[in-house]
Parts: structure tokens; sequence; C-alpha cells
């Protein structure tokens, strides 16, 4: 979310994607501070989405998972209710015009998330590409 701004000059469409139901989408919103954001929130409650973008679903998270939290709460984040599917875990796909995907992580744990520094720059080598081959961005 931090480089958000950077990621929506470039042009590149957000599309955060859920797995809660349709009625937590608002709260979820507020909470991140969307509003007014060049952002959709969707949610898929049957995982197919997660399933076809190769995201994992372990049947509980481990050791490593418990120490991420540890950190986590250690750094101040606050653990709030999840709405949704706990187990699944989560990651970023960014897909060109065409359909190609150009940046794909996908999260091993509950705290590995995707660097926003290399989300901006795969959105950057895409912009560079497609001023390269003369399109319009």
């Amino acid at each position: 979310m931090e480089r958000l701004p950077e990621i929506e000059n470039l042009g590149v469409g957000v599309v955060l994607v859920g797995n809660g139901p349709p009625s937590a989408l608002a709260a979820f919103a507020r909470s991140m501070s969307l509003q007014g954001r060049r952002v959709t929130v969707v949610t898929d409650p049957s995982l197919a989405s997660y399933r076809i973008a190769g995201l994992l679903r372990p049947r509980m998270h481990g050791l490593r998972a418990v120490i991420e939290m540890l950190q986590a709460l250690g750094a101040g984040y606050r653990h709030r209710r999840r709405a949704g599917d706990a187990l699944q875990l989560g990651g970023c796909v960014l897909v060109d015009d065409a359909g190609r995907v150009v940046y794909h992580h996908r999260s091993g744990s509950p705290g590995d998330l995707a660097d926003p520094n290399d989300i901006v720059q795969a959105a950057m080598a895409l912009l560079v590409e497609r001023r390269a081959a003369g399109r319009r961005v």
C-alpha cells in the first residue's frame, strides 16, 4: 500500500481480491483507506481465482507464521478479525493488457508479502516496453 500512489501514477489498474463475504468489502476498503483510490476491491469466497493464480492454501500455518505474527505484533501491527478463509495465502500478480503475466509473487506464509519495490519495478518495465513498442500508455 505504501507505493500505491506510484503504481496509480504509472496507469496500472489495481484489483485486490479477498475471499471473505461480499458484506466485508466496504469495511476492508475503509480500513485500508482506499476511498478515492484507483483500486477495485472484489471477493472470491470460492477461492477459484486463488487456485488459478497458483496461490497456496496450507492445511495449517507452521512455526514460521507464528514467528511472523510475533514480529508483526512487535512492530505495532494490531491483529484484526479476518473475514474469509484465514488459511488461504495471498500473492501479487501483474498482468498486462494482453493477458501476459509480467510479475508473480506467491506467498509462502502469511507474512511473506510481495516486495513493493519489485511491483513498482515490474510496472515501470512494462511501461518502458509499451513505450518502446510505440503503444500508448
